[in-house]
């Protein structure tokens, strides 16, 4: 079944007002062979047509007559059938207010104008990857439901296929990040190694610690959300800036939740910035309020960070990176956790340099 789903043609809907928008989007989709297009040129034709032709995804802008985006998603998230198919917004409105509810719609991305073609196209075929693999689980899901004299067998399948499936959600966004930002791709898989290797000491069990190396590479995937003009600034953020920026962790969740992905990605993504003293972001957790995968993943990032070279700065030492994360024990980190780095920092530098 899935081989028959990557290879068939991909039904790609375009919904914009502006006509030059609908053909600009369409001639660089169009240069995939295994694309093909529609246009549509308000939400209400969509609406009362979808179900004769169903995409396999459709990008939708937001400033429409009549119907607006958000009003449109609104309206396909409540047919049956039609629910499931992921909304790439395609928009001119940059505030964070507008990408939030975009994510709470049940929206899968959120793609501002003018956008990079490049980068498009490797959004749009991660989407696409990810509902083949969730047609395919429906699909699965559908045999289990026939085949109750296998019931054990196939619910044992059933899981493997979906942790199989979680993991390549996961290469797939990491791939659609390392395609647009080499540093990235290297920094979420440094996080997700420091991470495993600080459960691991901890005594976690070995569901936890395969969770939590597959998990911490989506620590950071609702910058999809942050503007790349604020994300690469090189300088430090104004206060506005700053809580836009926190933003990424609401955006990061909404994603995940709509996913329906096990609860410690979404913990990992949301709470990775608190800090054990109280004085992080979002909800200013404190100790051990906050899940221990996020406190763990708190320091992984963080590490990382600095003995990274980043457009704000220049790499620190190993040395300066220790000094700063042990005078921090007790107030950003778990001191327990900052122990356990202290025991493996050999093994921190070694990941940092191979993974480099």
């Amino acid at each position: 079944m899935r081989e028959y789903l990557m290879n068939r043609k991909k039904k790609i809907l375009i919904v914009d007002d502006i006509a030059e928008n609908r053909k600009i989007l369409a001639t660089i989709l169009s240069k995939e062979d295994d694309y093909e297009i529609s246009l549509a040129s308000d939400g209400k034709s969509v609406i009362n047509n979808i179900e004769k032709e169903v995409p396999d995804i459709i990008l939708l802008d937001i400033m429409m007559p009549s119907m607006d985006g958000f009003e449109v998603i609104k309206a396909l998230k409540s047919i049956e059938g039609v629910k499931d198919i992921p909304i790439i917004f395609i928009t001119a409105i940059t505030d964070v207010d507008s990408k939030i509810l975009a994510f709470k719609e049940g929206g899968v991305d959120y793609i501002t104008k003018p956008f990079n073609k490049q980068e498009l196209l490797a959004r749009v075929n991660t989407h696409l990857t990810i509902k083949v693999l969730q047609d395919d689980l429906k699909e699965k899901n559908h045999l289990l439901q026939d085949r109750e004299a296998h019931l054990e067998k196939l619910v044992s399948e059933k899981t493997i296929k979906l942790e199989n499936m979680t993991i390549s959600i996961v290469n797939a966004l990491e791939n659609a990040n390392f395609y647009n930002d080499n540093d990235t791709g290297n920094h979420i898989r440094r996080v997700s190694e420091y991470s495993a290797l600080i459960a691991e000491e901890y005594g976690c069990d070995v569901n936890f610690i395969k969770k939590i190396k597959l998990y911490a590479s989506l620590h950071d995937v609702g910058k999809v959300g942050i503007s790349d003009s604020l994300l690469k600034k090189p300088g430090k953020y104004t206060p506005e800036e700053f809580i836009e920026m926190q933003n990424h962790v609401k955006i990061g969740y909404q994603i995940l939740n709509n996913s329906g992905i096990d609860e410690m990605a979404r913990n990992i993504t949301y709470y990775h910035h608190e800090k054990w003293d109280g004085s992080g972001y979002v909800q200013k957790l404190s100790g051990d309020s906050i899940p221990l995968e996020a406190r763990i993943v708190a320091l992984a990032d963080v590490y990382d960070a600095l003995v990274s070279k980043r457009v704000y700065k220049e790499a620190f030492s190993d040395d300066k990176a220790f000094e700063i994360i042990t005078s921090s024990s007790g107030s950003h980190f778990d001191p327990k956790i900052v122990e356990i780095y202290v025991k493996l920092r050999k093994k921190f530098l070694e990941i940092s340099t191979v993974l480099e």
